[in-house]
């Protein structure tokens, strides 16, 4: 499927500025006590889900398994992923930082390899706790959790979590974006300050640097006098998440039109684009992954896809060109399944009560390639993380 033969429709230019608004989602947006009452609000439905692919595609199918079928199809892409049988794999701590709220717990963050271990850095929600002039009721940290398998974490309640700290506990800090260069780390994620959430001094998106994940060095917002919002990088990475140069430069993609290019991955210059492609948010971006074909670039989606309210795609472009879409998945590479309950809306113990009205929604920020796989940390629900694994060229 090539973008030239699908161009994006006008109803689905249209869907897509509903999708993305001025930055904000209305989904992030806090309805009070009625929270509970939009259980049915976020579950799989075609007629407000489709997002921006053609309408005549054919519809997604709650449940479905790995598709093999779609990966053989388009050998370029990344896939089938295999859900991990012991999921999920990082939970909320009760009473602590990460304690997690309804609608939000442990999810979105990078997934690395660093000193032989893995090495999960995560976004933590709580119920918001600073007064603010706001009516946005969560907050958000980052933390590190480790793996030497992959499957069980440790959470390091030591030198987490980073950044609300002082005068920076207003902030809330979400969905991280992490690439190596040279042994440092650069941690890219979103900055809030709910009062003011259009500023673009203030919000948007926010870098550090580090070389061990535990002491990190603030760099600040990135994008501090945007004419509107820089959210959701997405720096192009190769497999085992070191940045990658497109002809001498840093790529990151960013949300709704908007792509940055950097020498050094400190300072950077965004422009618009206006060859857009479907699929919703940047959730990261690879290269240098198939020595087959040496140019992909491969850009995972997540956002409504085809029914689903929040799915994972995939978007191919080429190193002689980053900003034009060659092709897409008609299909989601990853999506949610009603019948497993962490990925319904439901606790993941029994008595599977419903802890988040995001019943139908894999985000992920977080992929590496380690013993011949491909690794990936996806939020079920966006409460929990769970492990998603595939074969790898």
């Amino acid at each position: 499927m090539t973008r030239q033969e699908i161009p994006l429709t006008g109803a689905a230019d249209a869907a897509r500025r509903t999708f993305f608004g001025d930055g904000l989602f209305d989904w992030q947006m806090p309805v009070g006590e009625k929270r509970h009452d939009g259980w049915g609000d976020f579950a799989f439905d075609t007629a407000r889900w489709w997002g921006t692919f053609p309408r005549a595609d054919d519809p997604a199918v709650p449940g479905r398994g790995e598709d093999a079928a779609l990966f053989a199809q388009f050998p370029w892409a990344l896939g089938p992923f295999h859900k991990h049988p012991r999921n999920p794999v990082l939970f909320p701590s009760p009473g602590k930082w990460d304690q997690g709220r309804y609608g939000g717990g442990v999810h979105n963050g990078s997934l690395v390899r660093h000193a032989d271990t893995f090495h999960y850095v995560y976004r933590g929600e709580q119920p918001i706790d600073v007064k603010q002039d706001s009516t946005i009721d969560y907050i958000c940290d980052i933390g590190l959790a480790t793996s030497d398998d992959g499957v069980n974490f440790v959470k390091d309640e030591v030198h987490g979590p980073f950044f609300r700290h002082g005068e920076f506990r207003r902030f809330s800090y979400e969905d991280v974006c992490l690439v190596r260069h040279e042994g440092t780390y650069y941690l890219f994620c979103n900055q809030w300050l709910w009062e003011d959430p259009q500023n673009t001094a203030v919000n948007g998106t926010f870098l550090a640097t580090s070389s061990d994940l535990r002491h990190w060095h603030r760099r600040g917002i990135v994008f501090p006098k945007a004419a509107r919002i820089h959210r959701n990088a997405v720096v192009v990475q190769d497999p085992e998440n070191n940045a990658v140069r497109v002809d001498g430069k840093f790529v990151m993609y960013l949300n709704d039109g908007l792509m940055a290019y950097s020498t050094d991955l400190i300072h950077w210059e965004s422009n618009e684009i206006t060859d857009l492609w479907p699929g919703g948010e940047g959730c990261f971006a690879i290269a240098g992954h198939d020595p087959s074909r040496p140019d992909d670039v491969v850009l995972f989606t997540g956002g409504h896809h085809h029914g689903h309210f929040y799915a994972i795609g995939e978007v191919l472009f080429s190193r002689r060109d980053p900003t034009r879409a060659l092709a897409y998945l008609p299909r989601p590479a990853l999506a949610a399944d009603p019948r497993i309950p962490h990925e319904s809306g439901r606790s993941a113990l029994p008595p599977h009560e419903p802890v988040s009205a995001f019943r139908d929604c894999i985000f992920f920020n977080g992929l590496t390639r380690h013993a011949g796989k491909w690794w990936l940390c996806y939020g079920g629900s966006e409460y929990y993380t769970c492990l998603a694994t595939a074969p790898a060229r």
